[in-house]
């Protein structure tokens, strides 16, 4: 039972490696740009590649999970990433690659629902265990970029993949941590569990959707707000880093607030108490506004870690799958949707697009409350 509890903390580990090698992409894009004389355009599609490939590819990585056993695919998804980030620049030729970053995008597709999968079954408080694996990923995110301009800068481009060294090393060291989870013999298929199940999942799909919508049109444009109001470039870096970090420490708090208090209550919450707290930041400035970034970032990621959570509880055979729905198709529909606001911000400005994005967490909250009440008696409870 301990090994399968500290299977939490392997998967967070692995989560934040898998993630903070995934985000050397965007950093090191300006001297992929230089080296292989691309435009915009086509520096934008290999980042595509590589989403596309991250997102929807994760439901059917997660259903494969769910009955081949997780272990696989915590360990080979990361390694492909690592492999692909650290040899990013032996590549020959512009499609070779993004067939590469393709085949990344399809590691992190593989990792992602296993190691939600893995962390749930840990036999602990599940929303704590889904928020510290969340966290490691957000962590990994967050940090990634910044390592990578620091190697590139003090230590050198050309010896990037001496990376490969301790992103292997983890990988092995997680080869042998990792327990292996009981799986049971005879599965009903998702699709034809009752009907009130499926449509509480499409419920928290709905959310995680319009929840990514937010926090991806955020986090594109953020810096470009700053920077319009007269602050440095360093200090956009700074306030994303401020969001996500303060995301992670929302999911972290709001697990455990889920265990205690039930998971549709701070689903409901949390997203409610959001879109104050983002309005605020758009209309103060200075000191103020960078608090009440902190603030929303906390709160808009609340409830992410608990909606997997809620979703595992509710189909425990389909643990891996129910995941890759809300962490990966939820979130590359909000990609798909997100150049909206640079539109909008072209004819309104950035403020007043972002304001409307912020009023998605509207019926996002509404449809919160609509999810089914929980037994408490339980571990978190169980929807029902």
């Amino acid at each position: 039972m301990e090994r399968k509890r500290g299977a939490v903390w392997i998967a967070a580990v692995l989560h934040g490696l898998n993630d903070g090698y995934g985000g050397f992409l965007p950093a090191l894009m300006p001297l992929i740009i230089e080296r292989m004389g691309l435009s915009l355009a086509l520096a934008g599609a290999l980042s595509s590649a590589r989403m596309v490939a991250a997102s929807f590819a994760q439901p059917l990585a997660g259903h494969l999970a769910d009955r081949l056993g997780y272990k696989a695919f915590l360990l080979l998804g990361p390694a492909v990433t690592c492999t692909v980030m650290s040899l990013i620049f032996r590549f020959p030729g512009y499609l070779t690659l993004g067939a590469a970053l393709f085949a990344a995008g399809l590691g992190t597709a593989a990792f992602h629902p296993a190691g939600a999968a893995l962390a749930g079954s840990g036999g602990g408080p599940r929303g704590y265990a889904m928020s510290v694996f969340i966290a490691g990923g957000t962590v990994g995110a967050a940090l990634g970029p910044l390592f990578i301009g620091w190697f590139a800068d003090e230590v050198g481009i050309s010896r990037l993949e001496w990376l490969l060294l301790p992103a292997l090393g983890a990988l092995a060291a997680g080869a042998l941590l990792i327990p292996d989870v009981e799986r049971t013999g005879r599965r009903e298929r998702l699709l034809s569990l009752p009907r009130a199940q499926l449509w509480t999942l499409a419920l928290l799909w709905g959310i995680a959707v319009l929840r990514a919508l937010v926090g991806i049109s955020y986090r594109s444009f953020l810096a470009v707000l700053l920077v319009e109001r007269g602050a440095p470039l360093a200090m956009g870096g700074a306030a994303l880093a401020l969001f996500a970090l303060a995301g992670a420490l929302g999911g972290v708090v709001s697990g455990r607030l889920s265990d205690r208090f039930g998971r549709k209550r701070v689903i409901w919450i949390s997203l409610a108490a959001t879109i104050p707290a983002l309005y605020a930041f758009l209309y103060t400035g200075g000191t103020w506004a960078l608090v009440f970034l902190a603030v929303s970032g906390f709160l808009l990621m609340a409830s992410n870690p608990v909606s997997i959570a809620y979703a595992q509880e509710l189909f425990p055979e389909h643990q891996g799958t129910v995941s890759g729905v809300l962490l990966g198709l939820s979130w590359g529909l909000g990609a798909l949707m997100a150049p909206l606001i640079g539109h909008l911000g072209d004819l309104w400005g950035l403020e007043r697009a972002l304001g409307v994005m912020t009023a998605a967490l509207i019926p996002a909250a509404l449809a919160a409350l609509t999810l089914p009440a929980e037994d408490l008696t339980g571990h978190g409870g169980r929807g029902g």
